[in-house]
């Protein structure tokens, strides 16, 4: 039957060539409907993976002798050219006949221009090959070829394809900066951008004509091309800043910086966020400048001080007092963007100078009134990146606008604003009484902020200690018990006064006032709430046994201590962790009782079960709160997406050291955090490339290859997630391709697009609607023909997307394996014999790991061999087991514990090796063969997966020798 299918098959080639052929006569004759069909026929040849070499070799022909000839009609070169791409991206192997052909193609002096950028378009996805043609003589010819202006365009957006030195590629985009057309001049200026951050040139004078050229575009007509030469100012103006010597530095930031100030004023929106933005990254500034540009009046300091640069269209003279009130400005723009950058830049430059922070500082206290959100959340960001460079002084009437924002409605703007507070040195007692209250006002309207405002209180207590010990002494009423012996677990004063007790022992002040030991006490009771909000500070355990110790003794702050005022310990000077140590040794036999009286009255199985609940309310308010962190990803709030990101992973982390039941869903939810960070990540890279440090291209292909592995992790190596669970996470895996697609850089990357579709009708197949996200991008991939030739098309889609909270129902498993080698070390190496097969003993556990899944002992020797050697679950003769003890960390694992020899064909030449071992699992769900992966020559294992696969464990080292 076989046979009969490979005849039938190649028959069925015969005659679609046979076809082929007569329609391309046809074409000779100008019948247009034929061609058409040709061009049909080539593609379905092509795209079958079991079309023979003799056919595909034969279709090569044909097309490339109708694409040589000089009049091609109706079969335009276009239509040849995409259909041989087609060619290149399903039979790679012909490269080096297809790759020639079409380079002969673009170089011949009949071919119309704007098809030469097609042909390199093409090449381009072959790296290996355009090596060998994409050289400077080449891009020199093409340079001054005439064409249009999106040729011209296209080859200076990827004139990075090209091997052409520094200094000639400088002289060809400086001259292409005087083109006629607005896009030519913005892609070299921008071309000038780039190369000047990794450009080091001697030759000063060619780089001031480069950055005089750039500041005369800063008065440009077009707003896309002063958006560039606003770039190409900032990065030759650092390049020049460089190439001088000490005492010339200054001057030449100054005239940057003043140049830049003069371009706040601009009529364009999107050239005044650029001119502050790179207002941020100027590093040296004289102080009477830079408080210049928070005054309206000109300062008598700067005002003989110019600069060369250009003030106006035809002034080139650039006074120093141009600078004046640029922040004013952007600090009352229109355009909250604008706003936002101001403030942005304010906090990048108030590390330089205390005074110019302290102006500042008022500034950036009337935009904590800001209608916008983003605005109001990035002045608190300044602030708190003021607090930590040491420049925030925080005055009376400054701090009761910075305790209103922890009543905003927005978590991230109250949780900035807790951040800021932790950092702030308060003056006097009316100050911090002030803060506590703000605080407490924040816990009784958002009960869900407690965590955070008990960390907060800590933090402010621990550098507070006197103003905490006077706090709770005049409030010492308020906590003691009511007449029934009940503590007001209702207040949420009564709550925080304990809190801030805690803080007071470990306070760095002197002299503080000694709180009654029944604070402490009272505070025992709280030791849930507290512990979680103390994450990262104090453990449940390390918190119980301090508070206990607290309650029983006299306590000092670690300053008294040092002064020899401490009863219990000796005068000797030692820090907090020298001191607990021996306050533990010093009262063993109590701690000993507290915790035996600990287990007594709260028993481990309750207190696993509480632990449990919490776990799981905890990821489902985490899950159902992704939406508001994919909004502040959209807007290039990073620092508040991670500041998130983290304060969740830490709360999820605590619920994994207590060993709670639900360990499944904690990782689950833990790696979905991981996903959302490097997502906003790449969305950062592609959205917002200024504000990212790293934004070269190995950077974002570094994270796309790390997000679709933990994706595909994520998606196969948990069991038995829902329906809609199962949809989100496909459908983030189709925004990463797409996202690839779009912004890394590659000319219609024909494996990620391949991917896209597979996915997109997995989707289709498995699950009824979907997402406006997916209906738009199949409408843009249905209209357009294939986004080979303007993958941008696809940018559109993103729009549309946004993240759904979902829930996580059922018994969710976590697919995992433990592998160990039998008594190997680096001691006591296996023996082997150079050449001959060695058997590699090892044991094996697999949690949750059906009969059906396929899984293999991976063995790597370095990166130049591997081998798979496939696990049959079935014929080791195992049986699955169940258990749920308490030292398990799933309900209900499903355990295969066995032992097996692993053979190794490939062993080395060599008196000595290491061998890396782990256990894959194959993701046979997309049915995708994996074409990266070769057969070792020995043999061994059976070739290897033929899918995607999936690390269960970690690596294990294996230590081979021959004696």
């Amino acid at each position: 039957m076989a046979a009969g299918r490979r005849t039938t098959s190649t028959s069925m080639e015969l005659c679609l060539l046979t076809e082929f052929d007569k329609t391309v006569i046809s074409c000779i004759g100008n019948d247009r409907t034929q061609s058409s069909q040709a061009l049909k026929i080539a593609l379905s040849l092509f795209c079958n993976p079991f079309t023979s070499h003799t056919t595909l070799h034969s279709l090569f022909t044909t097309l490339n002798r109708t694409l040589q000839n000089q009049n091609p009609e109706p079969i335009s070169h276009h239509h040849i050219l995409a259909v041989l791409s087609v060619l290149l991206r399903h039979h790679p192997r012909l490269c080096h006949e297809v790759c020639p052909a079409i380079w002969a193609f673009a170089l011949s002096p009949s071919t119309p221009t704007p098809y030469f950028a097609c042909s390199l378009s093409i090449l381009f996805n072959n790296a290996v090959i355009m090596e060998d043609f994409a050289d400077e003589s080449v891009f020199l010819s093409f340079s001054f070829r005439p064409c249009k202006p999106s040729t011209r365009h296209w080859l200076l957006r990827n004139v990075n394809k090209f091997n052409v030195r520094p200094s000639l590629l400088l002289t060809v985009l400086l001259g292409f900066t005087n083109d006629p057309f607005p896009y030519t001049r913005e892609a070299a200026l921008d071309g000038l951008a780039l190369l000047c951050k990794f450009l080091t040139v001697g030759d000063q004078s060619f780089i001031l004509g480069c950055y005089f050229r750039a500041v005369e575009l800063l008065f440009d007509s077009e707003d896309s091309v002063r958006c560039s030469a606003v770039r190409a100012v900032r990065e030759c103006g650092h390049l020049i800043v460089a190439c001088n010597q000490i005492k010339q530095k200054s001057f030449w930031s100054d005239a940057l910086f003043v140049q830049l100030c003069s371009i706040v004023r601009d009529m364009s929106m999107k050239v005044r966020v650029e001119a502050l933005n790179a207002l941020a990254s100027v590093r040296i500034v004289s102080e009477d400048i830079l408080l210049q540009t928070l005054s309206k009046k000109a300062s008598s300091a700067i005002k003989d001080k110019s600069y060369p640069g250009r003030y106006t269209a035809k002034v080139f003279d650039l006074p120093a007092s141009s600078a004046a009130f640029a922040f004013v400005h952007g600090l009352e723009d229109e355009f909250y963007e604008v706003r936002r950058s101001a403030c942005c830049a304010l906090g990048a430059l108030t590390a330089l100078s205390a005074d110019f922070a302290f102006e500042a500082l008022n500034l950036l206290m009337d935009m904590l009134n800001d209608d916008s959100t983003v605005v109001r959340l990035q002045a608190l960001e300044t602030m708190h990146h003021m607090a930590i460079s040491g420049h925030l002084k925080v005055q009376g009437g400054h701090l009761h606008m910075l305790i209103g924002t922890l009543v905003d409605c927005s978590t991230s703007i109250r949780g900035t604003a807790r951040s800021v507070l932790q950092l702030t040195r308060l003056e006097n007692s009316a100050m911090f009484k002030l803060c506590f209250e703000g605080l407490v006002k924040n816990l009784e309207l958002y009960s869900q902020d407690e965590a955070d405002i008990f960390f907060a209180l800590f933090k402010i207590g621990q550098h507070h200690g006197k103003f905490v010990a006077q706090t709770i002494q005049e409030a010492s009423e308020e906590i003691e018990p009511s007449f029934g012996g009940m503590l007001r677990y209702e207040s949420a004063r009564t709550i925080a006064l304990l809190v801030l007790a805690v803080s007071a022992p470990v306070s760095i002040e002197k002299y503080i006032c000694s709180i009654p030991a029944t604070i402490f006490s009272y505070a025992v009771t709280l030791l849930g709430r507290t512990s979680r909000g103390l994450a990262g500070t104090l453990s449940m355990n390390d918190l119980l046994v301090y508070l206990s110790r607290c309650s029983r003794f006299r306590f000092v702050s670690i300053s008294e201590f040092f002064e020899g005022e401490g009863p219990a310990f000796p005068a000797v000077k030692c820090d907090m962790q020298q001191l607990w140590h021996r306050s533990y040794e010093f009262h063993q036999s109590q701690f000993e009782k507290i915790l035996k009286w600990n287990k007594e009255v709260q028993p481990v199985l309750a207190y696993k079960l509480e632990m449990h609940e919490a776990a799981r309310k905890s990821v489902k308010i985490m899950l159902q709160k992704v939406g508001d962190i994919w909004a502040f990803i959209r807007c290039g709030c990073w620092d508040e997406v991670t500041r998130t990101l983290r304060s969740w992973k830490k709360e999820l982390t605590i619920f994994m050291s207590d060993s709670v039941q639900s360990v499944a869903e904690l990782s689950f939810c833990l790696i979905y955090l991981k996903i959302l960070k490097l997502l906003g990540k790449v969305w950062m890279h592609c959205m917002f490339p200024m504000m990212v440090h790293s934004s070269g291209i190995g950077a974002m292909e570094i994270l796309l290859r790390k997000l679709d592995r933990i994706m595909r992790d994520t998606r196969y190596g948990f069991i038995g997630m829902n329906k809609d669970v199962d949809l989100h996470i496909l459908e983030l895996q189709i925004l990463s391709c797409t996202l690839r697609i779009c912004y890394a850089r590659e000319h219609c990357p024909g494996a990620t697009l391949k991917k896209l579709y597979s996915m997109l009708s997995c989707i289709e197949r498995l699950h009824e609607g979907s997402s406006s996200f997916i209906v738009e991008l199949r409408k843009i991939l249905n209209e357009t023909d294939l986004p080979t030739n303007d993958p941008f098309k696809l940018r559109k889609s993103l729009e549309f997307f946004s993240l759904k909270q979902f829930e996580l129902s059922g018994i969710l498993k976590h697919a995992k394996a433990e592998l160990e080698v039998c008594n190997n070390r680096y001691e006591n190496p296996l023996r082997f014999i150079p050449g001959l097969p060695v058997g590699i003993p090892m044991e094996i556990i697999l949690h949750n790991v059906s009969r059906e899944n396929k899984v293999w002992v991976k063995m790597s020797e370095g990166e130049k061999l591997t081998e798979f050697v496939f696990l049959d679950l079935d014929g080791f003769g195992i049986s699955s087991s169940s258990r749920s003890d308490d030292d398990d960390d799933d309900d209900d694992d499903e355990v295969k514990k066995f032992r097996f020899v692993a053979r190794f064909h490939g062993t080395p030449k060599a008196s000595f090796f290491t061998l890396n071992i782990c256990i894959v699992m194959e993701c046979c769900c997309l049915g995708e063969e994996v074409g990266l992966l070769k057969k070792s020559k020995y043999g061994g294992g059976g070739g290897g997966p033929k899918h995607e696969f999936m690390n269960l464990c970690r690596d294990e080292q294996v230590y081979l020798s021959q004696k």
